[in-house]
């Protein structure tokens, strides 16, 4: 039959053939399991879904196959038979010489191989509406079997001109019709002579690889495959024609990130410098450049997408970290986001001693230090010493009774191990000024501003007249919020504005004291730090 004249038409589509017959008996068999060579033909033959015939500028499998796009077209011709060869031969099978452009062919190839069954194996050519000499109407690729469904994927289905498509089943057996095409038989590939492939790990740090079974590419750096986002290519300038196609296992246990100590940059320009630790990305100040001597390390370009990613993490909680420079000599731990300060009685007392220690760069240590825990964060001491849990509210840490551990939920959480004096500092902390808190287990429905340690009610007027309602609502342990609601004063230099009056009250001993507005200003007080407080709080202070 004249390629002209193929009919090999989509699966979505019923067949005009109506003297197609099969060429096994229609047995009802269960699908078989798959192996290294046809995971890789499942893979790549679904990475294709939703290409057109003029994909990879074409799809050209066997030798005597020839291409699915002609002329920048995609309707010269019939192609599935062009895709399946295409994605066998990406796979190394062998025999594709039998192969052509017609469906029919792929049973030629069964004949030939002694390969044809009426079982569905991962990586078998399905022929439909095979006339048992030489026409078929469609073949496509055996890509899933899970239970009683065949996972089924195809070039030219759908409406002409046609793309990649896949599709599942529970009809597979021979002689059925899933789509209106009567399958008629199952087709192996005979084996593969695909040859060995370069393990990545070995290739140069800025070599761009990829598998033979999907569509993803990597950057190589230290070791590392570094994915390279479609974004990435023209600003980072990758060369695509020059990518290296590895051995596909070696290539999926790439590790993600360069080793922690690897000095980055952005590929596509920029003068900041960053040092990896643990997969996230550290900024390098200009201090630490030298100081740390960053400067004598490779500099490595990377994606930019992988960067800005990579810069956005926050090191796992939980890693010891030092200044590189050794300028500040103190050990800290991360916990979520924050560098909690180690004492050298802990650090063996804890075995801080016997976890890895990261350089880290001296600015960057700095900023984290300076940040809270945040809200939230469930604590306990971690030498044990104190064996209380304690809840972080606004950067202190509020303890949690025994009642409230269960029945607010709080034994769900991750409890964090920190250092024990560190712990102390953050309980003699107040709650911050202005924050607004509630009874986190509900049995308490007011809501509360926090001011110089005491928990102030409001009511619903006040929580939306002084705009509180557009700050976050902070569940807080009960037993702590009712020992804050019931202590007598703020602590000493508590700002405080009640609506009455535009006088800024400031608590001294119990009592309040008027400020005048020469307080406040640069390298002064700040009204930033004046709470809004119902009048009633405020009147019951007697004037200074």
């Amino acid at each position: 039959m004249s390629r002209s004249t193929l009919k090999t038409t989509a699966i979505r589509l019923i067949s005009a053939s109506a003297l197609a017959v099969t060429v096994l008996t229609a047995v009802v068999a269960s699908p078989a399991s798959a192996s290294t060579l046809t995971d890789g033909i499942a893979a790549t033959a679904k990475a294709e879904n939703g290409n057109g015939a003029c994909a990879h500028g074409g799809y050209v499998g066997g030798p005597n196959q020839s291409s699915s796009c002609y002329g920048g077209t995609t309707t010269a011709h019939a192609w599935c038979a062009d895709f399946a060869g295409w994605v066998w031969a990406r796979n190394g099978v062998t025999g594709l010489a039998s192969l052509d452009d017609r469906a029919a062919s792929f049973m030629d190839y069964g004949k030939k191989y002694g390969t044809i069954s009426s079982t569905p194996h991962v990586g078998d050519a399905v022929v439909y509406n095979y006339n048992g000499s030489d026409y078929a109407d469609h073949v496509a690729l055996v890509t899933g079997v899970s239970g009683g469904t065949v996972t089924i994927t195809g070039g030219n289905q759908g409406a002409r001109p046609g793309h990649v498509s896949t599709n599942s089943t529970s009809s597979y057996s021979v002689g059925s019709s899933p789509w209106g095409q009567r399958i008629s038989g199952y087709v192996s590939p005979a084996g593969s002579n695909t040859p060995t492939l370069p393990n990545p790990a070995g290739l140069p740090a800025g070599t761009l690889v990829k598998s033979p079974n999907g569509p993803d590419v990597k950057v190589m750096i230290n070791g590392a495959g570094i994915a390279v986002a479609a974004s990435d290519v023209t600003p980072d300038k990758y060369d695509l024609s020059k990518i290296v196609t590895v051995d596909d296992t070696a290539f999926r246990a790439l590790p993600s990130a360069p080793p922690s100590g690897t000095v980055v940059h952005d590929q596509a320009g920029g003068a900041e410098r960053y040092v990896i630790v643990d997969g996230t990305a550290l900024l390098i100040g200009a201090e630490d450049w030298t100081a740390a001597g960053y400067n004598v390390r490779p500099d490595m370009g990377v994606p930019t997408a992988w960067l800005q990613n990579a810069a956005q993490r926050q090191l796992t909680t939980g890693i010891v970290v030092m200044d590189q420079t050794g300028t500040d000599p103190s050990r800290y731990i991360m916990v979520n986001g924050a560098a909690l300060h180690i004492s050298a009685s802990e650090w063996t007392a804890d075995h801080y001693n016997e976890q890895t220690l990261m350089g880290v760069p001296g600015q960057w240590l700095k900023s984290a230090v300076a940040k809270s825990v945040p809200t939230g964060t469930v604590l306990m001491d971690q030498s044990g010493t104190d064996p209380n849990r304690y809840v972080m509210i606004a950067g202190a840490a509020v303890h949690i009774s025994a009642s409230e551990w269960t029945g607010n939920g709080y034994d769900k959480q991750s409890l964090m191990g920190v250092p024990g004096e560190w712990l102390a500092s953050s309980v003699s902390k107040q709650v911050a000024n202005g924050s607004i808190v509630k009874d986190a287990s509900g049995a308490n429905s007011t809501v509360y501003v926090m001011a110089g340690g005491v928990a102030v009610p409001l009511t619903y007027a006040d929580f939306t007249g002084f705009g509180y309602d557009k700050r976050s609502l902070l569940g807080t342990p009960g037993e702590y919020l009712a020992s804050a609601a019931a202590k007598a004063a703020p602590a000493d230099g508590t700002m405080l504005l009640s609506p009455d009056s535009n006088t800024v009250w400031q608590i001294q001993g119990g009592k309040k004291k008027a400020m005048t507005a020469d307080q406040f200003g640069e390298g002064k007080l700040s009204f930033n730090d004046v709470i809004s407080v119902p009048t009633a709080f405020t009147a019951k202070f007697p004037t200074v």
